[in-house]
């Protein structure tokens, strides 16, 4: 019998999974499932403390549910759990891999900010396996070579077990600051990267595993071409496009293989905002019969004391600076939004100190702060790369064609590097990037138009941006500056100037956005 004829479509038949109540879908006409497995997932957590301290209560809960049910619980992480080169931050993030008791994790791109040889020395003495099919090292001596690993086997409660592979990004040279980070680590490209999963999932079938599992920090797009291209896989753990996939939805994250089984694609969005706990049932092939793919919000769940504590003895205690009544929600597509927080960060630039025009990259804002009292950590944990801040005079053409440069990202298929945002200023770009409008506004608040097919090279703005745009960053050579145009360079961060703003204000705010870019429809 063909084995696609043994498969409905998930449209077709749905369940109702009797310990929650909620919806879930049956793959499978003759299920006969005799595993139950519960799988807490998490991606792209950017070094976002407050959120670990959230996520160690929600894995408590998922623990116990999974329980409860007679499931067996696996705690799986698809990388990008460290971000920036901050060592204090970093190291916290290493010890909520334990305090979370996760079974294994990938390494994403941004657990190489801190360097190949660093990451190894965190990850040292944390518990969780790490996987990584793709890596290629130069010295099989170095910490981190002797840490990852290619696959390994979880073995559930019941006496189940799981095979676990691991894979990095193939376009990671991309995705770093400076390549010198790697230490001469390589990464297969992405013919050679399913090669290796392939190898590594019939090595996984000789030893009897016919539960596989795909932690992958490669991309939507590539994790669709997996599950559609590889045979023996069930499940990818996805990451590094920041996509929130929710539900079960046939051909969208629900895909079968070339031999004709199904495969289930998870992501859980970026910064901790989110968690999934995907509730799925096997039968004794290993094929799944029913999915339950639910998404979660981390700010429903209480801070963990314990990781609480482990943040405070690593990073100090973090004093109260303030109190929000209230903000506008964090942009789904943050890269080709306004932010309000942006808004509020670029405002309190212009204000302390003194200029003219802010720019700031769209992809340095990471996560968002909860209403309430306000600590240093919390605006810390918003800026991860640790960037220090510059005074400069700047052209109104360099000025627009930076604009312009970064509206082009609209157009992009994963929008990078995203917009600019600002303060001083206004814009309007159109679907397509294309810049329409802009417009300075002066420290009285009055608006003067900028001619953006013809600016004026003569024209000087004081400007603020930070070290990274300053060297050129996100391509944007025109923000480099010969010496005699760099005003001052501070020893500061923006997250040290919000934080002083923020004292400044002395009572509760709210942050809201202004509409000062507009994207037409």
């Amino acid at each position: 019998m063909n084995i696609l004829s043994q498969y409905t479509n998930i449209n077709q038949t749905i369940a109702t999974n009797s310990s929650n109540g909620k919806t879930g879908s049956k793959v499978c006409k003759n299920p006969n499932s005799t595993t139950k497995t519960s799988i807490f997932y998490v991606n792209d957590i950017h070094g976002q403390v407050p959120k670990m301290q959230r996520l160690v209560s929600a894995a408590e809960h998922a623990e116990i549910a999974a329980k409860n049910n007679g499931a067996d619980i696996l705690k799986l992480c698809s990388g990008d759990t460290f971000i920036g080169a901050d060592n204090k931050r970093d190291t916290v993030a290493a010890s909520f891999l334990n305090i979370a008791e996760f079974d294994a994790q990938t390494l994403g791109n941004h657990e190489f900010d801190i360097t190949a040889s660093i990451c190894g020395k965190l990850l040292k003495n944390t518990n969780p396996k790490i996987v990584g099919a793709n890596l290629n090292f130069p010295d099989n001596n170095s910490e981190l070579s002797k840490k990852v690993i290619r696959s390994t086997i979880a073995e559930g409660e019941n006496g189940d077990k799981y095979g676990l592979i691991g894979i990095q990004p193939p376009d990671m040279s991309e995705r770093l600051k400076k390549k010198e980070v790697l230490e001469g680590i390589t990464i297969d490209n992405y013919d050679e990267t399913l090669n290796e999963i392939r190898r590594e999932v019939e090595k996984l079938k000789s030893q009897n595993i016919n539960k596989i599992i795909l932690l992958s920090h490669s991309g939507n797009d590539f994790e669709r071409k997996i599950a559609q291209s590889v045979d023996g896989i069930d499940v990818i753990l996805g990451g590094h496009s920041h996509d929130l996939v929710e539900g079960v939805k046939n051909q969208e994250n629900l895909f079968y293989s070339p031999s004709g089984e199904p495969v289930i694609i998870t992501q859980a969005g970026r910064d901790g905002n989110h968690f999934g706990v995907l509730n799925i049932e096997f039968n004794d092939k290993g094929q799944l019969t029913y999915i339950q793919n639910n998404v979660n919000d981390t700010n429903v769940y209480s801070p963990n004391m314990l990781m609480t504590k482990e943040a405070d003895r690593i990073l100090g205690t973090s004093p109260k600076i303030g109190v929000l009544k209230d903000s506008d929600p964090t942009p789904k597509n943050y890269l080709i939004e306004e932010n309000a927080w942006a808004d509020f960060v670029a405002d309190a630039l212009k204000e302390e100190l003194d200029a003219e025009v802010v720019l700031v990259n769209s992809a340095n804002f990471r996560g968002s702060v909860d209403k309430g009292d306000i600590t240093e950590r919390d605006i810390n944990s918003i800026f991860p790369f640790n960037n220090k801040m510059a005074k400069v005079k700047l052209s109104e053409k360099d000025l627009v064609d930076a604009i312009k440069l970064c509206g082009k990202t609209l157009s992009n298929e994963h929008h990078k590097p995203g917009i600019l945002q600002v303060s001083g200023l206004s814009y309007t770009l159109d679907s397509t990037g294309n810049l329409k409008e802009l417009y300075f506004i002066d420290k009285q608040k009055n608006k003067h138009q900028i001619n953006v097919e013809n600016p004026d090279p003569n024209k000087i703005y004081t400007a603020v941006y930070d070290e990274f745009l300053l060297g050129g960053g996100d391509n944007l050579e025109m923000l480099k500056r010969k010496d005699s145009d760099i005003i001052e360079k501070y020893d500061f961060e923006k997250g040290d100037v919000t934080i002083n703003y923020i004292k400044k204000i002395g009572k509760p705010f709210e942050v809201r956005k202004d509409n000062r870019i507009i994207i037409e429809s």
